[in-house]
């Protein structure tokens, strides 16, 4: 019982610290694209049709505010959990030298696109769907703030990959440090609306990531591209959409409206 005491008693602050520091950087983005250069930008909306609105945007941060509640609850088990000893977690760089540190990185990365990918396939199936997934797939057109509405056991399972991962593999803390920061950008990169990245993006070595574009297909044609950081999986797997890299170059081929 008083590790369940100690683990709950750090929640409340590490829920306040990511639901600013997350939705602070959601509204920033959605403030600064969505309203400021809206019509500057308006050439580069994925879905040209504009169906977000204010009830959609308030459906999406009251699931924030649980998402979040999950993600802080995660966190501070494997902060506590290190605190006593029982996590791979080093802060000392040299124990297992940097090319190990580096390596895990790439490792990581890696690892949470595959985790992402078949649990969000998991999430799709019909028994499952409607239950859980439903309430991100509510936003068809979608916000910066849908980056941030999940339901609770969807926030869960996108994030449970961090327990075997802590308590079983050596990692250097800051690595973790990174991968959040890159997951946080990519996530809301995923749900922008815009394709900002430039035409050359979809060429030579950068066409294996994935962009704006490749998850709103997700979102508006709803069976296919289910990979966030990498298209591998969905190439490998044959559930990208056939039309994908066309609709990414129709995207970046449109001409911004001249200035007035």
């Amino acid at each position: 019982m008083q590790t369940v005491i100690e683990i709950l008693s750090n929640v409340p602050r590490v829920y306040i610290t990511g639901l600013l520091s997350n939705g602070a950087l959601a509204a920033l983005v959605y403030f600064v694209v969505w309203k400021v250069f809206k019509k500057k930008l308006q050439h580069l909306r994925i879905q040209l049709k504009q169906r977000a609105d204010f009830e959609q945007i308030k459906f999406e941060i009251k699931n924030a505010l649980l998402t979040a509640l999950i993600g802080a609850l995660t966190s501070s088990i494997v902060l506590y959990f290190s605190t006593l000893g029982y996590t791979k977690l080093y802060t000392d760089i040299s124990i297992y030298g940097p090319i190990w540190s580096i390596g895990c990185f790439f490792f990581m990365w890696l690892l949470d696109d595959a985790w992402f990918y078949w649990v969000h396939r998991l999430l799709h199936h019909k028994a499952i769907y409607r239950h859980i997934h439903a309430v991100h797939h509510h936003s068809i057109d979608v916000t910066p703030f849908t980056s941030m509405s999940f339901h609770i056991g969807e926030s869960f399972l996108l994030t449970a990959w961090i327990f075997p991962v802590a308590f079983f593999i050596p990692i250097y803390a800051p690595v973790l440090g990174v991968l959040q920061l890159i997951g946080l950008f990519n996530n809301i990169k995923s749900h922008l609306g815009y394709e900002l990245y430039p035409a050359w993006f979809n060429k030579g070595i950068f066409r294996f990531f994935a962009s704006s574009t490749h998850h709103n297909m997700h979102h508006s044609k709803f069976q296919g591209n289910y990979g966030v950081h990498f298209r591998f999986w969905d190439k490998l797997c044959g559930t990208e959409f056939v039309d994908y890299a066309e609709t990414f170059d129709t995207i970046k081929a449109r001409k911004a409206e001249p200035a007035t």
